[in-house]
């Protein structure tokens, strides 16, 4: 397909799709002349590689990449320091919910800020408070800005770079890039205090591992080397604290939503955990092999919301020929997420079926074609630890409340707002202790 000036394939085929974004010629974000004016900052030479680890390409992005998920790993993914700092959240969250006292409550959001401070602990060794007012107007003007940065009008920004030079309030264009100047300065910031607290010989968190390697590079062509180092560093908290937190806060909001809309799962759910965990402590990952429906319920809460239906772009950066078709140097490789997640492979995808991802016996059984992360080398770096988030959060809530609709007998819609991730109409429910 082209549009205006770009070369789009769209792929909704798993296996086609597995074979491109594992391909070493597909790994490539953006054309370089629209990369030019989609620098997060406006200090960025138009001839300067991106930096981070999303829109980051070749050497930069390996290098960060690699560093990065190594790293977050030795900083709690999977490990038990990173599951009870996740309960600690789950804890406050769930206090915070019982203040509404059974009163139509507003999930819209709610979840940003546990999610966020578990991202932030682990990255930068601190939390925030639910009522900081500087959080919490960042995260509604990043919400605002993943809505706008996906609308149609959007493909003029891929197609015409140049355009917003010479009109940068086009299409809000030019606050899109305060937002990201605001949420990097939050960076800056944290990596100014680290550097200034920080002991070499113990690392606090991901920002002190990273200053440390900054600090022994010596290779002038390595991104991690001097102040190149530290732009990287700021991007890829960035791009942890973009792509972290929206993603896992949207699911969850999807899962309480889904919970009032279908409360025979609900109830199996809860039955599930009364049997498992009991009351006298919460939810823990190891309860996880002995509790499949509520583990199939998560995974199809994934695959049927489809949060990110646009999925992310590669770039051809060599010529490909694939299934007979040539891709030439610059197209952009977009799958249809609502074919691979809901489509002729399901059967009955546009069915909510927690039921799927059971096998005879009862058990939890994964599927290959499951992948709301994407696929290939480019998959969600944070994918350990946003299943992990998802996980004890729904079952800590539902381990607590029941969830039922703000009427009883009328469901929230499924209807959502378009953006990079999709959002539910805004919708209010009525949550219920279950020691009630």
């Amino acid at each position: 397909m082209r549009t205006f000036n770009l070369n789009i394939v769209f792929v909704g085929d798993h296996d086609t799709l597995h074979h491109l974004f594992n391909h070493p010629d597909v790994q490539g974000r953006f054309d370089p002349k629209i990369a030019a004016v989609l620098k997060r900052e406006r200090e960025l030479r138009e001839d300067q590689e991106a930096p981070g680890v999303i829109v980051s390409e070749g050497k930069i992005w390996q290098e960060q990449r690699r560093f990065t998920l190594r790293n977050l790993r030795d900083f709690g993914f999977g490990k038990a320091g990173m599951e009870e700092l996740i309960n600690e959240e789950v804890k406050m969250f769930v206090e915070e919910v019982k203040k509404s006292d059974g009163e139509p409550f507003d999930f819209m959001s709610k979840f940003n800020l546990p999610v966020v401070n578990a991202l932030w602990n682990v990255t930068a060794g601190h939390r925030f408070e639910y009522n900081d007012p500087k959080l919490i107007s960042m995260i509604q003007r990043m919400t605002d800005w993943l809505k706008r940065v996906a609308a149609p009008s959007n493909v003029l920004t891929l197609a015409f770079p140049w355009i917003f030079k010479i009109f940068p309030k086009l299409f809000n264009y030019d606050e899109n890039v305060k937002i990201q100047s605001d949420v990097l300065k939050l960076m800056r910031e944290n990596v100014k205090e680290h550097e200034e607290t920080i002991d070499q010989n113990e690392p606090r968190d991901f920002t002190d591992k990273t200053l440390a390697e900054i600090a022994k590079t010596t290779d002038p062509h390595s991104s991690f080397h001097g102040e190149n180092g530290k732009l990287n560093l700021v991007h890829t908290l960035f791009d942890i604290f973009l792509a972290g937190s929206e993603t896992t806060s949207t699911t969850l909001t999807w899962a309480m939503l889904y919970m009032a809309r279908y409360p025979e799962v609900q109830t199996r759910v809860q039955k599930e955990l009364d049997l498992v965990v009991g009351q006298g402590r919460i939810p823990s990952l190891r309860d996880r092999q002995d509790l499949p429906f509520t583990e199939a319920v998560v995974m199809e809460i994934q695959r049927y919301a489809n949060i990110v239906p646009q999925g992310v772009q590669h770039v051809v950066q060599k010529e490909v020929t694939v299934n007979g078709l040539t891709l030439p140097m610059g197209a952009m490789v977009m799958p249809l997420m609502k074919e691979l997640l809901q489509g002729s492979y399901w059967g009955d995808g546009e069915i909510f079926r927690p039921e799927r991802f059971l096998d005879s016996e009862g058990k939890c059984r994964k599927d290959d074609h499951l992948i709301p992360f994407s696929i290939g080398k480019r998959q969600c770096l944070g994918e350990t630890l946003a299943k992990a988030e998802l996980f004890l959060f729904f079952t800590g809530m539902l381990h607590q409340f029941r969830i039922r609709p703000e009427v009883a007998g009328q469901l929230p819609s499924e209807d959502y707002d378009n953006g990079i991730t999709v959002l539910p109409k805004p919708f209010l429910l009525r949550v219920h202790s279950r020691e009630e």
